[in-house]
């Protein structure tokens, strides 16, 4: 029996025994009981109908749980169902946004064109405008060189700022993976042997999960359940147990780096190692080896096909691909291809592999339901990676700044493919740092478009499918975006013709929901009254802390001079909450318009006061703007102010210029 692929016999090996064959072991402490949860506060469904279509919409709220801080939100959860108003119909496929916005006391109803107005002012996306309640949020998350995720909120035109957040996670990153519900991020850091978790509610690093050396690859199982980290120095997997956030398993299954694929529905997990010759087959519940395939030395990628129902695994030591038959184990065809196998990856339907070969800059598509090489395309610029959408492939350059689109529905036939070329940026990501290991392209929520991370450009790229430009770009302020991941907190189809997301609501009251639909073009505004919010989620407009200015907000200052900026940040009254510590403030200082911010912790000089050291470089307007993000203030919801800076006189500035000198 080889050290490395285990097969467990229940209650035949001791603890010891099996730690010998490369498990590790934690003991957990017995569960608690599980309490059943708080009922839903609910109403009936309010509905109207527009343009032939049935609206009804709903909102449920949990009871917010008894250890929530004192004005902390309640999480529902809100939903739309459309059907067709003649048929009964559902309407399957289309877009949604919706809103809830508080109404003012003495305010009635929105007539049909104030409803159309309200609509588009929160497309505008303005601060000043946005719904207390937004049902559209995502967010850009980018992994950058500089050991930090950034989180850019593309919908808010908060001047020209639109970085929501940055994370630090103490490390290089190799890999990330969001978790299944969107609740947290798992970062790999492998010089910390560890893996960090990222709270995708707070954009917070709460926790680090210990793993083995060097972890490199993280892959999220299908059910959610367990994420699986390649431990690529000492020949283990890791599992880790995504609901404690804690490794409950490793695996020994050969040295070297390791990918990862899950086949038959998310049962089976198939590992391969650069070192082995063998591919590990793991029962995803169990976590027990069911056994192993001798795929050769220097496997690379491996993906599963639900059309081929195999594992297709790449080789690039033989130059070829090998379908594993997953039932019996074993190499069921061998695909010759050309030397030089990169990236494998398959589009949504699981019929079209991409076979990317970086060093002669060619992709070969090999047509799963036939088990050969359908196509092979020419003309790429050391191709390393591939994103699809339901229309196209997205392939990156590496020496290139172009993108290369291929049209999904021109695969089939044996006519040549199309293939768009469209350049994002302006310079090719080889010029970067380093390029790393996750994909730089993430398909947008809207499914026509992707969001591109221009690494050697510092900027993201928004680009939406038929233009031949990008429509958009989002600078990253400074970082090389090494891979890009969107957070998606919007509207989606649950069940035919329903569309739901999660709502946080802090405010009992009347609110205005403004819905807009994409097909037939459809815009409307309802009525739903909130109650059993806690009354301490509602006062002073939801906020738990009162920020007070300790400096005069119409002081003119002088560029290149450090002038320090106290406030004072202390609990509502009416509300209480625990001393605010340092480390949970963020402030941003940015100049409008343009790019420059500098983001900053301040000082503590008394309990409840802080201080920052701004030093404008620069004349022109900057935004002071704190945010406390553990406490459920976002930057932008306390009171914000602009400081006037101007040129410093020339007998200051050469009196400088001779200090630097």
């Amino acid at each position: 029996m080889r050290k490395s692929h285990v097969f467990l016999a229940t209650g035949l090996l001791s603890v010891g025994a099996l730690a010998v064959f490369g498990w590790r072991f934690h003991p957990r402490e017995p569960p608690s009981p599980v309490e059943a949860p708080p009922p839903l506060i609910t109403a009936p469904p309010v509905s109207l109908e527009r343009e032939g279509v049935q609206v009804r919409f709903d909102l449920s709220l949990r009871p917010r749980p008894l250890e929530a801080a004192a004005g902390a939100p309640v999480q529902g959860t809100a939903r739309f169902a459309l059907t067709d108003a003649k048929s009964g119909a559902p309407l399957q496929g289309r877009r949604v946004l919706g809103w809830m916005s508080l109404r003012a006391p003495d305010a009635g109803p929105l007539d049909d064109a104030a409803c159309k107005e309200r609509v588009k002012t929160y497309l505008g996306g303005l601060l000043a405008t946005r719904a207390e309640v937004d049902l559209n949020a995502y967010w850009f998350l980018t992994l950058n060189h500089d050991q930090s995720l950034s989180v850019i909120n593309p919908q808010i035109a908060f001047d020209r700022t639109k970085l929501h957040s940055l994370v630090s996670v103490g490390g290089e990153v190799a890999d990330w993976a969001m978790l299944k519900d969107r609740s947290a991020l798992y970062v790999t850091v492998p010089a910390g042997n560890s893996v960090s978790v990222v709270d995708l509610e707070r954009f917070l690093a709460t926790r680090t999960v210990r793993v083995g050396q060097r972890p490199g690859r993280v892959v999220v199982a299908p059910d959610g359940r367990t994420a699986w980290v390649s431990n690529d120095a000492d020949g283990t997997v890791s599992v880790i147990d995504t609901a404690a956030h804690a490794e409950v398993a490793s695996l020994k299954v050969g040295d070297g780096r390791h990918e990862v694929a899950f086949s038959d529905e998310g049962r089976t997990v198939w590992l391969t190692s650069t070192e082995d010759d063998v591919l590990t087959a793991v029962d995803v519940a169990s976590r027990e080896v069911l056994g192993t395939v001798t795929v050769g030395t220097g496997a690379g990628d491996v993906a599963w096909s639900s059309v081929a129902r195999a594992v297709f695994v790449a080789q690039p030591s033989t130059h070829e691909v090998l379908l594993v038959d997953p039932a019996k184990r074993e190499v069921s065809q061998r695909i010759t291809v050309k030397p030089g196998l990169g990236a494998l990856r398959f589009d949504r339907t699981g019929r079209w592999a991409f076979l990317l070969h970086p060093k002669t800059g060619e992709v070969d598509i090999i047509d799963a339901a036939r088990g050969q090489v359908a196509h092979a395309l020419t003309g790429f610029a050391a191709p390393d990676s591939v994103t699809f959408t339901d229309a196209f492939a997205y392939v990156r350059n590496t020496t290139s700044g172009r993108v290369s689109l291929v049209e999904l529905s021109t695969l089939e036939g044996t006519g040549t493919p199309s293939v768009i070329n469209v350049t994002m940026g302006q310079h090719a990501p080889s010029e970067a740092r380093d390029l790393g290991r996750s994909d730089p392209i993430a398909a947008l929520p809207e499914g026509n478009g992707v969001i591109v991370a221009g690494t050697a450009d510092r900027a993201l790229y928004l680009y939406q499918e038929g233009m031949m430009a990008p429509r958009g770009t989002h600078l990253n302020y400074g970082r090389e975006p090494r891979a890009v991941m969107v957070l998606d907190r919007s509207l989606r189809e649950v069940e035919s013709g329903v569309y739901s997301t999660q709502a946080l609501v802090r405010e009992n009251g009347t609110y205005d929901v403004a819905f807009i639909l994409d097909n037939p073009r459809a815009i409307a505004c309802m009525e739903w009254k909130v109650g059993g919010v806690p009354e301490d989620a509602a006062l002073s407009k939801k906020l738990p802390l009162t920020l007070t200015p300790r400096f005069d907000a119409k002081a003119v200052l002088t560029a290149g001079t450090t002038t320090p900026l106290r406030f004072k940040l202390e609990p509502t009254p009416g509300m209480s909450a625990r001393p605010v510590r340092p480390e949970e403030i963020r402030v941003l200082m940015f100049k409008q318009p343009g790019t420059w911010q500098w983001r900053t912790e301040p000082r503590l000089t008394a309990e409840g006061d802080f201080e920052v050291d701004f030093a404008p470089p620069t004349p022109g307007q900057y935004k002071f703007v704190v945010g406390v993000e553990s406490r459920n203030i976002d930057l932008g919801r306390l009171p914000h102010f602009t400081l006037a800076v101007v040129e410093a006189p020339a007998s200051v500035t050469a009196s400088a210029s001779e200090v630097h000198r």
